[in-house]
């Protein structure tokens, strides 16, 4: 049977530097994670920020949530739509000192409209970039802050970024957590899958302004980025095209792939999430939910929300999958039948 993982792979390199990060502008400065990005952006807005109140999605992972708790911010929530399209509040623009942009899975769909009233009041334009790494356009031209992760994307001990467009940032990171680094070199190791979680739940709790590795920094501007986007965007083609015009008991979350989106999964609404992951299992096809629900959300009087969180199903479309994985995929996807009642 065919095993298609949703594990990272150590990502072949080139000789010559890729140009990402050079064509990025501003401060720069790499990071042990994702969350520790944001927490060192954070850090650098707190000094002139009086308000601290963050609008920020209510459908987001937990350890995207904490850096800002941890700063000290107050939450404003906006909603989000089963299209994944955010919904602001123009009523908040006065109450808030920070927003928090997401393009989830690589599709950017969020009102620029809105972006650019925050940044016309002096709100401070953050995103959280990790989801639209190499979408066009996936870093807002309006946006003050950003921070991501190479590790959904790749094999890297320390995929974390902070980028701080018109100037640079005033304080030098921490160097990285030497057991967490550890933990994460043994991951990457054949047969490490089990430190992954030993790592994760490790970073939960010490994480901090953390910087990155000499390593993993080389290996994200050495890897070959023009066939990580072309294979992403072919895969994702390929499962939208190898599934039924209306698939039984689920759908995805994006159907169209438009020109310059590079998606980082494939992802579905299930409509009996459980039956549906057990049967992909079957087939050794591994899935992800991205993500439960965190302890800072309140899903009351939310029902679009609930649902994203009740059947959202993360499927693999990564760059070291091939035409015949997808083939495999969409294959068992088109006969997916939904339990009787569901």
């Amino acid at each position: 049977m065919r095993k298609i993982g949703s594990s990272v792979r150590i990502e072949p390199t080139l000789e010559r530097d890729n140009g990402y990060f050079e064509n990025l502008g501003g401060g720069l400065r790499f990071m042990m994670s994702g969350r520790c990005g944001i927490y060192y952006c954070l850090e650098d807005i707190l000094p002139a920020d009086r308000k601290r109140v963050a609008y920020v999605p209510r459908y987001t992972c937990e350890t995207v949530l904490a850096p800002f708790a941890k700063a000290g911010y107050q939450l404003r929530f906006y909603g989000v739509d089963r299209d994944m399209r955010c919904r602001f509040d123009s009523a908040a623009l006065d109450e808030i000192s920070v927003l928090s942009l997401c393009g989830y899975f690589g599709f950017c769909s969020y009102d620029r409209d809105f972006v650019r009233a925050c940044r016309e009041r002096g709100v401070v334009i953050f995103e959280d970039v990790t989801h639209s790494l190499f979408t066009d356009g996936g870093i807002d031209p309006l946006c003050d802050y950003a921070a991501g992760s190479f590790r959904k994307w790749m094999g890297v001990s320390c995929g974390g970024f902070a980028l701080k467009r018109g100037g640079d940032f005033a304080a030098e990171p921490l160097p990285p957590h030497p057991r967490h680094l550890e933990l994460r070199r043994a991951y990457l190791e054949p047969a490490g899958d089990e430190r992954f979680w030993e790592g994760e739940m490790l970073l939960r709790q010490i994480f901090d302004s953390y910087g990155g590795d000499p390593q993993s920094e080389y290996t994200m501007r050495h890897a070959d980025l023009d066939r990580l986007r072309r294979r992403r965007r072919e895969n994702y083609a390929a499962l939208l095209a190898g599934i039924p015009a209306e698939p039984r008991g689920f759908r995805p979350v994006f159907p169209v792939l438009p020109e310059g989106t590079v998606p980082c999964n494939f992802t579905v609404y299930a409509d009996v999430r459980d039956h549906f992951q057990a049967y992909l299992a079957e087939r050794g096809i591994r899935s992800t939910t991205f993500w439960p629900v965190g302890p800072l959300v309140s899903l009351a009087g939310c029902p679009e929300e609930q649902y994203i969180y009740d059947h959202v199903v993360s499927i693999p479309c990564g760059q070291w999958l091939d035409g015949e994985d997808m083939a495999y995929t969409a294959s068992a996807l088109a006969a997916y039948e939904p339990p009787s009642g569901g």
